[in-house]
């Protein structure tokens, strides 16, 4: 279990990291740039819920739950880093963002959730086979369709958590975006030839 716990916390500072980053500087550049945070989960073999639910075999799927909940604690431990800023532009784009996730429907949350983990497995497959350029195009793709990321979507509500904000809603939506991440990250799995 130490085995996981303490690279997946890693993971959720990397995704956080690529969030606070998004929420300063926003648009195409800020989804580029969050790219970074996943590039580097990939790099150190870090453990990220959406990294592994399309690759572990079903008797390990288990280890996704301890997973991502250390993930959550990494974006927790993060998002720590927005109460110093000072920056308008993270309450602007966290607001966008907020929103987006209040006004979709539970089904529609799971729904797009579904193409988020489509994207992160296709991602994370590309870095298997050294070819990193999916990860690069991959997170500006599903950032810049509004496409919810479970983990991701931790460090935001955390932001929010922050600034004192707590609403019922943003569990709804968390737990959609989860149950359509694990879907989508494992569709690949049918598709994929098998070398």
């Amino acid at each position: 279990m130490k085995a996981i716990i303490k690279p997946s916390i890693f993971a959720g500072l990397l995704i956080g990291i690529g969030g606070l980053t998004y929420l300063n500087v926003g648009g195409i550049a800020g989804a580029v740039l969050f790219a970074f945070g996943l590039m580097c989960v990939v790099m150190c073999k870090s453990q990220l819920f959406t990294g592994k639910a399309g690759f572990l075999p079903l008797k390990e799927q288990i280890l996704l739950l301890p997973m991502l909940i250390a993930n959550g604690i990494g974006c927790f431990l993060t998002a720590i880093f927005t109460i110093y800023s000072s920056n308008p532009q993270i309450t602007e784009t966290l607001e966008k963002i907020l929103s987006s996730r209040q006004n979709a429907s539970p089904e529609a949350v799971l729904i797009t959730g579904i193409g988020t983990g489509i994207i992160m497995s296709l991602a994370v497959y590309g870095a298997q086979k050294n070819n990193y350029l999916p990860l690069l195009f991959g997170v500006p793709t599903f950032i810049l369709c509004g496409l919810p990321h479970c983990v991701a979507d931790i460090f935001y509500y955390a932001v929010a958590i922050y600034q004192g904000e707590c609403h019922l809603w943003m569990l709804v939506a968390w737990i959609m975006a989860v149950i359509g991440n694990y879907i989508g990250c494992n569709i690949p799995r049918f598709f994929i030839v098998k070398e």
